[in-house]
């Protein structure tokens, strides 16, 4: 694998104006990520810390406030016209919801046929299969072609959602938790499928999702985020093996057994308090308030990403005792504590 990044994120800033006069929401603060050619990055966090946000403004769906997006080395903020048309569709996104991101008035064919002519097959037999070609590498038969999106069941929705955005030949897929929204006797088919696909072709791909076990699955890396900003990020493997922020302790440790009996009898960590508002932010660590471990140095400045081991850093200052295992973040289950 070249290391050569085929998309870079450098300190990349999102804010909206809130409904309070004067305020802003800090979406997306100073973050920075990179994707290599034909991998899969996880980036997880719960609802709300600004992974959806981070992955719209990559593709130009939100607008920046400051920072950078390259695409191969160009910065996208430079380009205009026909160059960043071009780089747009080397951009493609997945959405979470595919009963809203296909139009129910378009047949199939049509949802598929509008991506080609955008990407410039101007030819009516060469759009016809290529849309055949693209229908059968999401595993869906030739005779859908003609049938309206609304018709279609929400795995096979999410199908041609896949086969649509492949349709422009992108170099990166932005997937925000596409199989979230499924059942989930049919998650399982679709990521197999996607998985496959982006094998199959080498797409590199950031992965949103709030499924920790799909994501140690599928990514080979995982960026952690809180509240707007990366606490951790890694090797898929070592950061599951060694959780070094106090987040990701407590957010793998909150993760649900597939084994039901285990399950039943798993006590959970207590995640202390509630996520403060993104409108004003914690000082220093915005972990720190929710956070068994702070002290007063988390109040007065943002913990640097301390390097733990090749490509694994942490934003916290107990990172290399997290690490190593000499500290934890993890609180008994008021049940545990009672015993």
């Amino acid at each position: 694998m070249t290391r050569e990044p085929v998309l870079k994120v450098e300190n990349l800033q999102t804010r909206f104006k809130s409904v309070q006069r004067g305020k802003f929401v800090h979406a997306v603060d100073d973050v920075s990520i990179e994707l290599y050619p034909g991998e899969i990055v996880g980036l997880v966090g719960e609802s709300g810390c600004g992974k959806s946000t981070l992955g719209r403004t990559i593709v130009g769906l939100e607008k920046a406030t400051a920072g950078r997006v390259l695409l191969d080395g160009v910065d996208l903020s430079t380009l205009s016209g026909a160059a960043l048309r071009s780089s747009r569709r080397a951009l493609q996104y997945v959405f979470q919801d595919p009963y809203s991101a296909l139009n129910d008035r378009q047949t199939v064919g049509e949802a598929i046929d509008e991506a080609l002519l955008i990407d410039g097959v101007r030819s009516q037999s060469d759009r016809n299969r290529r849309t055949r070609e693209l229908l059968d590498q999401v595993g869906l038969a030739e005779v859908v072609k003609d049938r309206h999106t609304r018709e279609l069941s929400g795995g096979q929705r999410q199908r041609v959602a896949i086969a649509r955005s492949l349709a422009v030949n992108p170099r990166v897929l932005i997937c925000d938790e596409p199989v979230s929204a499924l059942d989930l006797s049919i998650r399982a088919q679709v990521m197999n499928l996607f998985l496959g696909l982006q094998k199959d072709l080498g797409v590199a791909c950031l992965f949103i999702a709030h499924d920790l076990a799909l994501v140690r699955q599928a990514a080979s890396r995982v960026y952690v985020m809180y509240l707007g900003k990366i606490v951790e990020h890694g090797p898929s493997q070592e950061l599951y093996d060694h959780p070094s922020h106090p987040y990701s302790q407590m957010l793998l440790a909150s993760a649900p057994e597939v084994d039901p009996v285990a399950e039943r009898q798993r006590k959970a960590p207590v995640m202390v308090g509630e996520v403060p508002s993104p409108t004003s932010p914690p000082s220093g660590c915005r972990f720190r308030t929710r956070c068994p471990l702070a002290i007063d140095e988390c109040k007065q400045q943002v913990p640097p990403a301390y390097k733990l081991s090749p490509g694994h850093s942490s934003a916290c200052v107990f990172a290399k005792d997290l690490h190593r295992g000499k500290r934890s973040a993890l609180i008994a289950p008021p049940e545990a504590n009672a015993a």
